[in-house]
């Protein structure tokens, strides 16, 4: 979901002797260092379903002691996947050790997919070098070199792809700038919510009050019916405005691809209807990622917008 493109920053790559980046805003290209990559065949077409067999693929080959995440990558005139295994603390920690507080990250990378059209073998720096083999990039010995070709001075080059690291309290205005409409309307949203809030719960305690004085007057039974009836329809819709507002949240949670946006949203009594931009390729895909977080009731797939109603 990209509402308003956002600045890729310097792009750097980067590797465990990379010097420090004391400020300016930078996108990240890992080396390979930092992640392990195999290629492998299948018995699944789809990149959502290949990566849930990511972990069998590593299996008894990664360092204990971390926790791992996959990525891969369909190769279709192969047949096989590129299959990406890596560690978000590992590499959190790595790029906090070299840049400063005051050096924001506005996306992390693999070189694998950045530099995937590098077909000679070109320096890190004096010691080690980065080599494609057979479409894999590995880090391997200088002596492969046989230019005066730098990886810095390939990077410049290079378009950022749209297979960017989601790492918690890294990345935090590289994103911002996708989501900056939808965070606004959340933002007015809830602020309404709590406004709506403030108002029934003043409702609430005045009636407990005219409660208090009217049974006391009138000698009546503090169970009035009545009054009773009032709090709880206040109640009761308070209890729904916070259903719309959780479901917001919900959809918020949501990782949706560079392309995808939301049309519409519209929330009411019980349920909701989600439209979104996004491909006849991918609906399956944003359809699995609706499910784990509400229950739907239906979906139709139109002009390039899928229509999902969902129960709150």
């Amino acid at each position: 979901m990209n509402f308003f493109e956002s600045s890729t920053g310097k792009i750097v790559f980067f590797t465990k002797n990379s010097p420090e980046y004391l400020s300016g805003e930078y996108s990240v290209v890992l080396s390979p260092q930092f992640y392990w990559v195999k290629r492998v065949k299948l018995p699944v077409k789809s990149e959502y379903k290949a990566k849930k067999l990511a972990p069998s693929v590593f299996e008894g080959s990664l360092p204990e002691g971390e926790e791992y995440f996959y990525d891969v990558k369909h190769e279709k005139d192969r047949g096989t996947f590129i299959v990406i295994a890596y560690s978000k603390e590992y590499i959190y920690n790595a790029i906090r050790e070299k840049f400063s507080p005051s050096a924001k990250i506005k996306g992390v990378y693999f070189a694998q997919y950045e530099l995937e059209g590098l077909k000679s073998c070109i320096a890190i720096d004096k010691d080690i070098s980065l080599g494609n083999v057979d479409g894999l990039l590995i880090q391997v010995p200088s002596v492969c070199v046989y230019s005066d070709d730098n990886v810095r001075k390939y990077i410049p080059k290079i378009s950022l792809s749209t297979k960017k690291i989601k790492i918690d309290n890294l990345q935090d205005s590289g994103d911002a700038g996708d989501y900056l409409y939808y965070i606004v309307f959340l933002v007015l949203f809830l602020l309404s919510q709590i406004l709506t809030y403030s108002a029934y719960k003043s409702d609430l305690n005045f009636y407990d009050k005219q409660k208090i004085q009217i049974t006391s007057k009138y000698h009546l039974p503090k169970t009035s019916f009545e009054l009773k009836s009032i709090k709880k329809s206040l109640k009761k819709t308070l209890k729904e405005q916070r259903s719309m507002k959780n479901a917001l949240i919900k959809l918020d949670k949501i990782s949706f691809l560079k392309e995808e946006k939301i049309v519409s949203v519209v929330l009411k009594k019980g349920g909701g209807v989600f439209q979104i931009k996004t491909t006849k390729a991918d609906v399956d895909v944003l359809l699995e990622k609706i499910k784990k977080e509400f229950s739907v009731r239906s979906a139709n797939f139109e002009d390039g917008i899928v229509s999902i109603e969902v129960a709150l």
